[in-house]
């Protein structure tokens, strides 16, 4: 098999089963990848908290129906997430942190989140889950670089790509206001 090379560098070449024996390893993953999904789980918590005022506070239907699949994406996600953990016999955060990763709303924002109604709620919600997805996309970009294992790196794509698509379409909500 060959193996590219680094721009200007000669290709490599390689028997395929050394290959094989490197990817099909499901139990390779390295601290970068249980960092992803212990910090994830915290983050995503953060987001469920956040779509679950939607319903009783926002103005806008459409963001309305867009956060109730927010919502069940982002707890399916939890989900998964706490499962790879489990598989590899690491401790599962409760989703409780003091810690705030990046993008995290501050407890002062939350608390004006759940204090306001209407279209201020749809406005604060957007701006909040906009910048909460950025910084999602921040961890997912660590992830991708440092993170070795396969199931994680599907798992990383996947929010990134997801994430980074709801941005446009909450900034296109935004608009509105």
């Amino acid at each position: 098999m060959v193996i590219p090379g680094a721009p200007g560098e000669e290709n490599d070449t390689s028997d395929s089963g050394d290959w094989q024996d490197d990817q099909d390893s499901g139990d390779r993953w390295n601290e970068a990848d249980a960092a992803f999904m212990r910090m994830m789980i915290p983050h995503h918590a953060q987001a469920v908290e956040m779509t679950a005022l939607v319903d009783e506070r926002a103005h806008s239907k459409q963001l309305i129906r867009f956060a109730e699949r927010m919502h069940l994406a982002q707890e399916a996600e939890i989900d998964a997430m706490g499962d790879w953990l489990a598989e590899r016999g690491l401790e599962i955060p409760d989703g409780e942190t003091d810690e705030l990763m990046p993008g995290m709303l501050t407890p002062e924002q939350m608390e004006a989140l759940r204090a306001a109604e209407g279209k201020e709620f749809d406005r604060l919600f957007l701006e909040g889950m906009i910048a909460h997805h950025e910084g999602a996309l921040d961890m997912c970009d660590t992830a991708q670089a440092e993170g070795i294992d396969l199931d994680a790196q599907q798992m990383v794509t996947h929010i990134a790509s997801s994430q980074a698509g709801e941005i446009a379409r909450m900034e296109d909500l935004l608009r509105k206001y």
